[in-house]
């Protein structure tokens, strides 16, 4: 049977789960999937999270239809309670939160309360996920509200975003330590978080959740506000970073391209 066939059949059943009351799906519903490389995220609201023995029994209805199927692989947290079931070569992940944690953390988003990364995890990526999310099953239009308040953003989020991150692209100290030094793999960590927060500045600025940095070109590419030849620049900045006699070239247009998009966002 095909995969997403087994994926309807499965959202079917945790459906009837009597403490679930929406189910959707991230990302595109018509990529093309290949086996050991794609998956499918499904994020599942409920009032309480089901037992382990509950999910288990549900996913028992399609033994013989699954290769594999690991079981709190998160326990809590940004990624709630998730399992995987590998369906001919893709992994499903069911993710189970409740709908009263996933609110709160949505409303305090919003509200500019989670500005930072942490752990790895972008605020502004959950919301960019439930933006676009694809409702497969709801009750009460729970997905559906939660949509309408992340595509309503207040109005002071995105300039709260820009000004947490544009304070934070340049660390004269460590850069300074850079200059100095010329050690390539010392810088690239100074750079990482650098162009972390640069861009999530550019995104903020255009009024942009920031996901992650997959399809950025794209991104960067439709933006209005952004500096001259801007994914360029960053491109070049990357290529003058590996050689101990470029750092010095790579900094200092890192220092330009940073200041730009500040000065973009004090005029807007």
């Amino acid at each position: 049977m095909d995969v997403l066939q087994i994926k309807d059949n499965l959202v079917c059943e945790i459906s009837k789960c009597k403490e679930v009351k929406g189910i959707a799906q991230t990302g595109d519903i018509n990529a093309i999937l290949v086996p050991g490389q794609s998956d499918i995220d499904l994020f599942v609201l409920c009032t309480d999270i089901p037992e382990k023995k509950e999910r288990e029994l549900i996913y028992s209805a399609f033994a013989g239809q699954y290769s594999d199927c690991s079981m709190n692989v998160c326990n809590g947290g940004m990624w709630g309670y998730g399992d995987i079931l590998v369906i001919n070569g893709i992994e499903v992940m069911p993710m189970y939160f409740t709908v009263k944690e996933m609110m709160l953390y949505v409303e305090e988003t919003l509200q500019g309360k989670h500005l930072g990364m942490s752990g790895g995890f972008y605020p502004t990526g959950r919301l960019s996920s439930i933006e676009t999310i694809n409702i497969l099953y709801e009750e009460d239009s729970v997905w559906s509200d939660m949509k309408a308040m992340v595509k309503r953003p207040p109005a002071e989020l995105f300039h709260k975003l820009f000004q947490f991150h544009i304070s934070r692209v340049l660390n004269e100290e460590d850069l300074g330590r850079v200059i100095l030094r010329k050690e390539a793999l010392f810088y690239h960590q100074v750079l990482e978080n650098s162009l972390d927060h640069l861009l999530q500045a550019l995104y903020a600025l255009n009024h942009t959740y920031f996901p992650s940095r997959k399809r950025m070109e794209e991104y960067i590419r439709r933006f209005e506000n952004k500096p001259d030849n801007c994914y360029e620049r960053l491109l070049q900045i990357l290529k003058l970073s590996v050689l101990s006699h470029t750092i010095e070239d790579s900094v200092r247009e890192l220092k330009c391209l940073a200041r730009e998009v500040e000065v973009s966002g004090n005029y807007n």
